[in-house]
C-alpha cells in the first residue's frame, strides 16, 4: 500500500561553522539553522485536509511540522512529534503510529483547547509502547476529530518517520557542542525530529530569547514552514 526506500543522511554544505578554543581543544560552533533532507520521499499530507470537515475557524489549516518530503529521520527510540493547529471548538484530536506492517504501534487522544498554536506529542517511554526499531519506516496520522460521531468528516494530516543509528562522529559532536548548537547540527546531518524537538525545547524554556527565535524561524524557513515560526507553543493533554 505505502512506497518505503533506503535513506542515508547527509551533512549540509550550507551549514556555517566557526572555529573556538575550549579547555585547549578545537571545538566548532554552528552558526546557521539549515536542515539538509535525505534523499528520499513518500506519500502524505504535510497540511491538514479531510472530506467533509469544516469544524476549523479562520484560514490556518491544520499543518504537520515536517519537510515537504512528507519523511523525517531521528536518533531517538521515543520521538516527539508537531503540529501547527488551527482556531476550532475545543475537543479532541488523535495521534496513530503504524509500523511497517501497518500494524499499529502507538495511539493517543489529545484534548485542545480550540486555540491555535504549536502542539506537540511525546511517544510514551515508560514500557507502554515497544522502541521505535531502527532503519524501519513508521506512518503516522494526525486527526482534529470535528464530530467524534462521524469520523469521516475528521481533518488529518500524515507522514512517515524512521529511526537511524547516528552518523559517524556525530555523537561525539553533539557532547562537546554548547546546547544551543545541537539543533543546527542535528539539522545539518539531517535529522529532522531530533533539529525540531532540541530547538523547541530550548525556546520552551526561553521563550523570550531573540536568538532563539532567529533560530526558530531559520530551521522552519529552511522547509517552507516559516509562516509558522510566530505560532505559539501550546499545551496540550494527552
Amino acid at each position: 500500500m505505502f512506497q518505503r526506500h533506503s535513506s542515508v543522511s547527509r551533512c549540509a554544505a550550507s551549514l556555517l561553522l566557526s572555529t573556538v578554543i575550549v579547555g585547549g581543544a578545537l571545538l566548532q560552533t554552528v552558526s546557521a539553522q539549515e536542515y539538509a533532507p535525505p534523499d528520499r520521499g513518500l506519500p502524505g499530507r504535510r497540511e491538514g485536509g479531510g472530506t467533509r470537515g469544516n469544524c476549523v475557524r479562520g484560514a490556518t489549516p491544520l499543518v504537520a511540522l515536517i519537510p515537504d518530503t512528507n519523511y523525517g529521520t531521528t536518533l531517538e527510540a521515543y520521538p516527539t512529534f508537531y503540529w501547527s493547529v488551527p482556531q476550532m471548538p475545543p475537543g479532541g484530536a488523535e495521534f496513530v503510529l503504524l509500523d511497517a506492517n501497518d500494524e499499529e504501534v502507538y495511539q493517543a487522544v489529545l484534548q485542545l483547547s480550540g486555540n491555535p498554536g504549536i502542539v506537540s506529542l511525546a511517544v510514551p517511554n515508560d514500557g507502554s509502547v515497544p522502541a521505535l526499531e531502527p532503519g524501519k519506516d513508521y506512518h503516522w496520522y494526525f486527526s482534529l476529530i470535528c464530530d467524534a460521531r462521524d469520523r469521516s468528516g475528521d481533518i488529518f494530516a500524515e507522514g512517515w518517520i524512521q529511526r537511524i543509528n547516528p552518523p559517524a562522529g556525530l555523537v561525539n559532536q553533539l557532547t562537546v557542542a554548547p546546547e544551543g548548537d545541537r539543533p543546527a547540527i542535528l539539522a545539518g546531518a539531517g535529522i529532522w525530529y531530533d533539529a525540531l524537538t532540541t530547538l523547541a525545547t530550548l525556546r520552551q524554556a526561553k521563550p523570550d530569547d531573540p536568538q532563539l527565535t532567529t533560530k526558530w524561524t531559520t530551521l522552519l524557513r529552511s522547509v517552507g514552514l516559516e509562516n509558522l515560526a510566530s505560532q505559539p507553543l501550546v499545551s496540550n493533554e494527552n
